[in-house]
């Protein structure tokens, strides 16, 4: 069974084994030095105790619940799970890889290629699952590769593939943990909660402001959608990232897209550097020759990713059959250690191509921009337009 980034699935239902084998394995061309380990977390989501964090150094838990250790083959390393042996108070174990002397050696996770974390029948070695990530990372030096959860009684799997910064001195404090002297000379990172919210009719929520973002508008149907990112820069530059420009991530605006989708799928914006940002506005726009339909029937959506296990969805809600603009979801990056994503669901007007524009204040207005013509319409080969 092959996962997608935050897909989940039953384990004790679908696993026939006392013993759960998990194997995570990673390839590199430069000499990287990569550890993996789980943490035993309670209810609140922090460990209880050291005893609780295994890892090269405390190979095996205190019920012998779950041991680490190398691994056999192509895996690099496994952490054996023994469900009977898992105390009542422990509802997750977060299974995670970092960098060693990430900082000193200047060793990031972009580096590193054809990640996975799979578990593998204990009897015979047959896959059971398995979850490839990693290809959306650049300068993490952490990653929660995936989690193992309670749920009525029964046990779970949920793919996250989310990283962020700080080594493994990051990973302790986020799940409760003191560090010694030596590592707490590494920036300290905010607390987050791994979640992912969906973002009713014009509703906000504040997520952490994290080095990267990541933006997807994804769709069903087979008609053509752009991804647009307007975006006001710390210095008040206006500008936007679309199929046309598709950015730079090593000068500002540090915005990139991936592509143009052409069919149905997604198409994506990496924010490299939100420092550098005051606000951004993500819109989508449905070329004319595609035909004419609601964006809400292409079931058109925005995720937002922080990349410290966050996502935010702004789905489409209304139905709007002549628009080919919409605005979908507005970023506030004024905040130093926070960020506001808001769902904004505006639509141009009927059968009007003038984008929408953002301004300095971070409002926004439909209808006021340029006209934007992906490819010739009927009207511009009658001469209705010009």
């Amino acid at each position: 069974m092959l996962l997608k980034k935050g897909q989940k699935t039953d384990i004790t239902k679908n696993i026939n084994a006392e013993k759960w084998i998990v194997c995570l394995g990673w390839e590199s061309k430069e000499e990287i030095e990569i550890d993996s380990a789980a943490f035993l977390l309670d209810i609140s989501g922090n460990c209880q105790q050291d005893e609780d964090f295994i890892f090269y150094g405390n190979t095996m838990s205190i019920t012998q619940a779950v041991k680490h250790s190398t691994a056999p083959g192509k895996d690099k390393e496994q952490i054996e799970i023994i469900e009977k042996k898992i105390p009542p108070n422990i509802h997750r174990i977060a299974l995670t890889l970092t960098i060693h002397e990430a900082e000193k050696r200047d060793h990031r996770f972009g580096q590193i290629h054809d990640a996975y974390v799979r578990i593998v029948n204990s009897s015979d070695g047959t896959e059971l699952l398995r979850f490839e990530f990693g290809s959306d990372l650049e300068n993490e030096t952490a990653i929660v590769t995936a989690e193992l959860y309670r749920y009525n009684g029964e046990w779970k799997f949920n793919a996250i593939g989310s990283g962020f910064n700080g080594g493994l001195a990051a990973l302790c404090r986020n799940f409760g943990l003191d560090v010694s002297d030596e590592e707490e000379t590494l920036p300290p990172p905010l607390p987050v909660t791994l979640t992912k919210i969906e973002l009713t009719k014009k509703e906000s929520v504040q997520i952490r402001k994290s080095e990267k973002i990541t933006t997807h508008l994804e769709w069903t149907s087979k008609k053509d959608l752009d991804l647009y990112c307007f975006f006001v820069t710390r210095d008040g530059v206006e500008g936007k990232v679309y199929y046309k420009n598709k950015g730079t991530s090593t000068k500002s605006p540090f915005i990139t897209l991936d592509g143009d989708s052409k069919n149905a799928g997604r198409e994506t914006i990496h924010i490299h550097r939100p420092d550098q940002l005051r606000y951004v506005l993500f819109a989508a726009y449905s070329a004319l020759s595609n035909g004419i339909g609601s964006f809400k029937s292409m079931h058109a959506r925005a995720v937002v990713e922080n990349h410290v296990g966050q996502t935010v969805i702004a789905p489409l809600l209304e139905e709007n059959k002549y628009a080919y603009w919409v605005a979908i979801a507005h970023i506030d990056f004024t905040d130093q250690s926070e960020m506001k994503i808001s769902h904004v669901e505006k639509y141009s007007k009927n059968n009007s191509e003038k984008s929408p524009l953002l301004y300095k204040d971070g409002s926004f207005k439909m209808d006021v921009g340029p006209e934007e013509f992906k490819s010739p319409s009927i009207f511009n080969l009658f001469g209705a337009k010009k």
